[in-house]
């Protein structure tokens, strides 16, 4: 499509899957990255749900993914005191029904995989490239880079995180406020809880490979996973109040943090104590977990995706999972713009963002209410909270309760509309199928 030029803010895996799309799409494209590296081992574990998994299989990516990634079978809860709670088959049930395993791996691994596999990733993806300001007109787009370089483009797609300057400047033009004024935007995300991050340089037998790991108690929550070759440990603790300032941990605050949770159980049998001499010391961090839904998520040219759209803890697991669904619908929105005109008008882009939204926008809203939910009934917020936990681990099959949930959520997932391919099947028929034309299933 030529002429027509999109500029991804962010490299990250729903930037760099965006830019994916948007190479299969045979639309022009380049990604900056603000940080002076693309490929970087740090962050969390990621789980990838089956959705995610057939738009790897879709893309070509699958077999890559398998490489890096451990299959996820079981879930396991319990206390802090290590009193056990429920034992679940709940991955292993949802491959069942949907043809494609739940994988755990590490962020760094996505993100390599999607670079390594990226067309034209030489010119097309860009280190050190921050953008400081971005200009629209009426034709296209400005982005002024720190190094006091300019990037023109037809468009910006903003997949640069949960503290996104390009929804800022979409909250500014909402607002009818000068682009470059003083005055900031009120975020529409806020930190309930802060956690601790971190993985191990190898692991113990006695950790079951594969088995997510999920620790409840008043205040405070774990989530683990070990992997083939490392340990993923997560531990979120809820703040005293609510807020939106943005805040960096010392080193200081990690120990006291760690000190306070060391006779925590966060593997069956194994304490935060145990574990933590074991850390890769680097990738242990200390962070804030936000949580909101952003109440426009496009303005003329910019547009927004994945955590700068909608963000939510971990607890849940489905951030990555949301951020490409939501690029998904975004690309096959823009694509079909472009089909028709391949020089549209900012009225007929606005108009492509708007639907992307529309179709999108509920269900990041119920994702992200079950997220809520999920991390409050975890940290046992009040003691109808610790009786119902208690109660449900005992008279509830909580594999059949997760996936009614989860079920008809992630069986009526998006895929690309312009990529012909056969997807594995489960149980469960798929919404919509990959058969051409691909359509969704009355």
């Amino acid at each position: 499509m030529p002429g027509f030029r999109v500029v991804v803010l962010g490299a990250g895996p729903a930037g760099l899957f965006t830019a994916h799309a948007l190479a299969a799409a045979g639309i022009d494209f380049i990604v900056l990255e603000r940080q002076p590296e693309i490929v970087r081992y740090q962050g969390a574990l990621l789980i990838i749900w089956a959705p995610f998994i057939r738009l790897m299989d879709q893309l070509g990516l699958y077999e890559q993914i398998k490489k890096v990634s451990t299959r996820i079978t079981t879930k396991t809860g319990f206390t802090h005191n290590d009193e056990p709670l429920t034992s679940e088959r709940l991955f292993i049930a949802l491959e069942d029904e949907l043809g494609y395993p739940t994988v755990g791996l590490s962020r760094g691994d996505l993100i390599r995989v999607f670079y390594e596999n990226l067309p034209g990733k030489e010119t097309k993806v860009r280190a050190n490239a921050h953008a400081v300001n971005i200009e629209t007109h009426k034709d296209g787009v400005h982005v002024h880079l720190a190094d006091g370089s300019v990037v023109d483009g037809s468009i910006v797609i903003g997949a640069d995180g949960v503290h996104s300057p390009a929804r800022e400047l979409i909250q500014r033009l909402e607002s009818d406020s000068s682009a470059t004024g003083d005055l900031k935007p009120t975020s529409p995300m806020v930190t309930t809880f802060m956690s601790l991050f971190g993985h191990t340089r190898g692991v113990r037998e006695d950790v079951a490979l594969g088995d997510f790991a999920e620790s409840h108690g008043p205040g405070i929550a774990s989530q683990s996973t070990r992997l083939d070759d490392t340990m993923y440990f997560t531990i979120l603790k809820r703040l005293d109040k609510p807020t939106s300032e943005k805040r960096k941990f010392t080193e200081g605050d990690v120990n006291k943090f760690v000190h306070e949770m060391s006779d925590m159980a966060i593997f069956p049998g194994v304490k935060l104590k145990e574990i933590w001499p074991l850390r890769e010391q680097a990738n242990a961090v200390l962070l804030h977990q936000e949580e909101g839904l952003a109440d426009k998520w496009y303005h003329g040219r910019v547009v927004i995706v994945g955590d700068a759209a909608h963000k939510m803890t971990s607890t849940n697991g489905q951030g990555a999972l949301s951020a490409v669904l939501s690029a998904t619908t975004l690309v096959n929105n823009l694509r079909a713009t472009l089909r028709k005109n391949s020089r549209p008008s900012t009225e007929d882009l606005e108009a492509a963002f708007a639907k992307y939204q529309a179709s999108r926008i509920d269900v990041a809203r119920d994702v992200l209410g079950f997220g809520l939910m999920l991390t409050r009934f975890m940290t046992w917020t009040d003691e109808g909270n610790e009786a119902l936990d208690r109660k449900l681990s005992r008279t509830v099959d909580m594999t059949q309760e997760s996936l009614s949930r989860l079920l008809p959520l992630f069986s009526q997932s998006p895929i690309l509309d312009f990529i012909p391919y056969k997807s594995k099947q489960g149980n469960t028929p798929w919404a919509v199928d990959g058969i051409p034309p691909i359509r969704a299933k009355l």
